[in-house]
């Protein structure tokens, strides 16, 4: 059978059938491919979304706070002060803090530099410097701290942009110069830096509060949007035991004592007999509170704490009452006293006994005599003497808890040498602090018993009540017998003819107390320096009833006898602080 051609009609339709179907098929891949592009960017949209608003959107939201918002810390008004009595010696005064944001000028168009001339005849600053800063590539800079309010409100007045004001509080010292060395002082963001201020910052330095800024991209604030502030909290107030007027008096006596004498500088502690409480603790030189550049390390130190010397013959007082206690001497037992003594390789001697004579022991101690003190500690023995030093509070802190105090050196004896008994007996060889010295008088003048010295009495609760600071613990060293004996033979140190301490008599008072002269250790070797000495004498008053203790310290002074240095300024500052604390006059 032939096949026939198809018609040319046939071919055509079948032609064209077959395009359409090519098209159709094209147009199917086609919208599936646009499908799945579709399909594709929906999903990546759709991850992305997840990622900022889920996954990440902490971070997100981060970013966008620090573009908009600027968080600023609120210095908390720092705790005062006070004395015993309720008069400030630090407090902090509201003042003015500038500020900038300099993208805000950029965005804004205004020119740093018309901004810095309009500022800097307010602020008492170059312009350029000012320049400097509203050019900088940070979004916050200072350009005062601390200022008089008034400037701040000038600053407000002017209404440059990108420019701002905060309050801030600022350390203020109504005293100047008074307590310098022990109230201390704080740096520019108002954190502690030496004293008092140090030691107790964590008290008075309070909790800083937060204030939170909603600004455009650009640095502008916004001002009429919300303000988020978290106030901050004011920090504790502090009281003293310091008496101000007894301060003032101490230092006034002791700057006086410094050019009358030609000394290098001096110190003085005044301590209360019953509670063991510092009344005064002054040193001279001393510095102005608010210009502390200007001041050098000497004077800023605290001596009376930080500074260590041998106290010379005022530790005779220890010795003498650890022979007591033990029963090894008694106050009117008589001693022969040669005018010298060999003890090992060194001969010791006293100038002002020339010949061999019969002294009672509280003779010795009120002549102070080196060769009957040693002739007494050698009945003693190092170990029990190391003993009561310790226990007078020799090489220990006095519990103060004051920034870089010092607590001196008692050396162990099984490192004495064959001299060293003697010499530690007559106060050499051996260091502490004036208020170390201070407090082993005070456990005399106490009965015996060792009261730690104290510097705060509390602190002043929201409603302006004292919170008083625990008790210190009382700790017996002597009897209240051999205390009493001492506390007699100190007396005959003032009022016997040959007595090194006559200059120290309080009028209207009987005074105890005894003299002490030392050389000074070197600094930069072994043994002293030539021909410099230190002075002190300690004491206290009423003697038969005993009030206050004072210890006076000179460095350096000409003469270099402390009966005639150091005791007229004991004198000078018992005669102001005895009527000042109503103690009542000694009876005829």
């Amino acid at each position: 059978m032939s096949h026939r051609p198809r018609p040319r009609r046939v071919r055509r339709v079948w032609s064209a059938e077959r395009s359409r179907g090519l098209a159709r098929a094209r147009s199917g891949r086609r919208l599936t491919g646009l499908l799945a592009a579709y399909l594709l960017v929906t999903g990546s949209l759709g991850w992305r979304l997840v990622t900022v608003q889920v996954v990440s959107a902490a971070q997100y939201r981060g970013l966008a706070q620090r573009q908009t918002h600027r968080e600023l810390e609120l210095a908390p008004q720092r705790g005062t002060l006070y004395d015993r009595e309720g008069e400030p010696l630090a407090l902090s005064l509201s003042a003015a803090t500038v500020y900038a944001h300099p993208p805000a000028l950029r965005v804004s168009g205004v020119d740093p530099h018309q901004v810095a001339a309009q500022l800097g005849p307010v602020l008492g600053v170059a312009s350029d410097r000012l320049v400097a800063e509203l050019t900088k590539d940070a979004s916050f800079v200072y350009l005062g701290r601390q200022l008089p309010r008034q400037i701040g409100e000038h600053v407000e007045a002017l209404r440059l942009p990108g420019i701002g004001v905060l309050e801030e509080p600022v350390r203020r010292y109504p005293t100047g110069s008074l307590a310098a060395q022990l109230v201390g002082f704080v740096g520019v963001d108002n954190v502690g830096l030496s004293g008092l201020e140090a030691q107790y910052d964590p008290q008075l330095s309070g909790t800083p509060g937060r204030l939170l800024l909603e600004q455009a991209p650009g640095g502008l604030t916004i001002t009429g949007a919300p303000r988020q502030i978290r106030p901050p909290v004011p920090g504790t107030d502090v009281v003293l035991t310091i008496d101000r007027e007894i301060q003032a008096a101490a230092e006034r006596a002791l700057a006086d004592a410094l050019e009358r004498y030609r000394a290098k500088g001096g110190s003085a502690v005044v301590l209360d007999v019953a509670s063991g409480e510092i009344l005064a603790l002054a040193n001279a030189p001393g510095f102005d509170l608010h210009r502390t550049g200007e001041a050098d390390e000497y004077a800023r130190r605290n001596r009376a704490l930080t500074d260590v010397y041998e106290p010379g013959s005022a530790n005779k007082v220890v010795t003498a009452a650890a022979a007591l206690e033990e029963g090894l001497v008694r106050p009117d037992q008589v001693l022969s006293v040669p005018d010298s003594l060999a003890v090992g390789s060194k001969r010791f001697s006293d100038p002002h006994a020339p010949d061999t004579e019969a002294m009672t022991f509280a003779e010795v101690i009120a002549r102070s005599s080196n060769v009957g003190t040693i002739k007494v500690a050698q009945r003693l023995g190092p170990q029990r003497l190391a003993d009561y030093l310790r226990a007078f509070g020799y090489g220990e802190p006095t519990g103060v808890g004051f920034p870089g105090e010092t607590t001196g050196t008692v050396p162990p004896p099984q490192q004495w040498w064959d001299t060293s008994l003697p010499t530690i007996a007559i106060g050499h060889g051996v260091s502490a602090t004036l208020l170390q010295m201070s407090a082993a008088f005070a456990t005399i003048a106490s009965g015996g018993e060792r009261v730690p010295p104290t510097l705060v009495r509390g602190t002043l609760g929201p409603d302006g009540r004292l919170d008083a600071a625990p008790a210190p613990e009382r700790r017996r060293v002597v009897s209240p017998q051999t205390a009493r004996a001492v506390a007699d033979m100190l007396a005959g140190v003032v009022t016997d003819e040959l007595g090194t301490g006559r200059l120290a008599a309080v009028p209207g008072y009987t005074a105890a107390g005894k003299t002490g002269t030392a050389r000074k250790p070197s600094q930069s070797r072994r043994g002293y320096e030539a021909g410099a000495y230190v002075a002190s004498f300690v004491g206290f008053a009423p003697a038969d009833n005993p009030a206050l203790v004072t210890a006076v310290m000179l460095d350096e002074p000409e003469p270099i006898y402390a009966g005639i240095t150091a005791a007229p300024v004991f004198s000078e500052i018992m005669a102001f602080a005895l009527p000042h604390r109503r103690v009542p006059p000694s009876p005829t």
